[in-house]
């Protein structure tokens, strides 16, 4: 785990009409957030300059991967951070006290595979890597069903940076990763695009700003400024995405043109309108109606849209 300085902030709970507690100052000036070194959570590594303008300490906690960091925030030992919205819906089924509080970037994902396969049709009866308890797995999921496919393509569970070379090496017909891998498969050759995963009632919903409602009823002023932080990295990403093309090639490995490319379907929004609300809901729905959870969250809690 490595330790930047940097801050985020994230927390569901619907219910735009409740109040938040009444604070006369703000009782912290300090906050540690989750994130991960990728393109999708750079804003987090902006945040820091935007918080210190309002008298905050940040520290940004960098895990290897979104379900460690889930894991820190559920044990406490962050207080806010990036997240997919799959895994904080799995952790609130599950009674975990969490809040969404804002949009933070949507799309990243992309199903890539062998040149004779031209639709999710044609690969009936083939291998298909997809990583397990994610948006793209519960996207394929709803999508195999509609078309009358359920059942009909083997999937094999990969983490999302062995998924290219699988491909590459005859393993699996196809993949379903997040970016920048697919965008690195493709450019290798290994493969061309087959589905945007985009067209489920799930939409392009992805990375959401996350809290623990603990935290938010706490500390709202501090919550809030963490919030508008978030924000305006996130607005500064959508003028100028150099940032985020940097923080791949450092934290991935991977080359420039690859990092550049993959930007193309990855979209950075703060936008956390009534139409955010509803897609996460719609997540959560095909999340249970596909068996990877077993009951819903409290939307009313859950879905926080009052710090934005």
């Amino acid at each position: 785990m490595t330790t930047r300085r940097q801050m985020l902030s994230a927390t569901l709970a619907t219910g735009a009409s409740l109040a938040l507690p009444v604070r006369t100052a703000r009782a912290a000036t300090k906050v540690q957030i989750g994130s991960v070194l990728a393109g999708t959570t750079i804003a987090g590594e902006l945040m820091p300059k935007y918080l210190k303008e309002a008298g905050i300490d940040a520290e940004v906690l960098s895990f290897p991967n979104i379900t460690q960091r889930m894991q820190a925030l559920a044990s406490g030992d962050v207080q806010i951070g990036y997240g997919s919205v799959n895994g904080a819906i799995l952790l609130a089924s599950r009674g975990l006290k969490l809040s969404i509080l804002a949009n933070a970037c949507e799309g990243g994902g992309l199903m890539v595979g062998k040149p004779e396969f031209k639709t999710l049709a044609d690969l009936k009866g083939r291998k298909i890597a997809v990583q397990p308890g994610s948006l793209t797995q519960a996207a394929l999921l709803w999508k195999l069903k509609s078309l009358g496919l359920a059942g009909a393509a083997e999937l094999l569970f990969l983490d999302v940076n062995n998924m290219p070379v699988a491909l590459q090496k005859g393993q699996v017909d196809a993949i379903l990763p997040f970016e920048p891998y697919a965008t690195l498969a493709r450019m290798n050759g290994w493969g061309h695009d087959i589905w945007h995963p985009y067209d489920t009632p799930m939409g392009r919903t992805n990375v959401v700003f996350v809290a623990s409602t603990e935290f938010v009823n706490r500390e709202p002023a501090l919550a809030r400024e963490v919030v508008r932080a978030h924000v305006r990295a996130t607005q500064e990403l959508q003028k100028d995405n150099t940032a985020a093309i940097e923080a791949i090639v450092k934290s991935l490995n991977l080359p420039r043109d690859v990092a550049r490319e993959s930007l193309k379907n990855t979209y950075f929004t703060p936008d956390t309108t009534e139409a955010f609300e509803k897609s996460i809901i719609a997540v959560g729905q095909t999340m249970l109606e596909t068996g990877m959870i077993t009951r819903m969250p409290d939307w009313s809690t859950f879905i926080d849209r009052r710090l934005v």
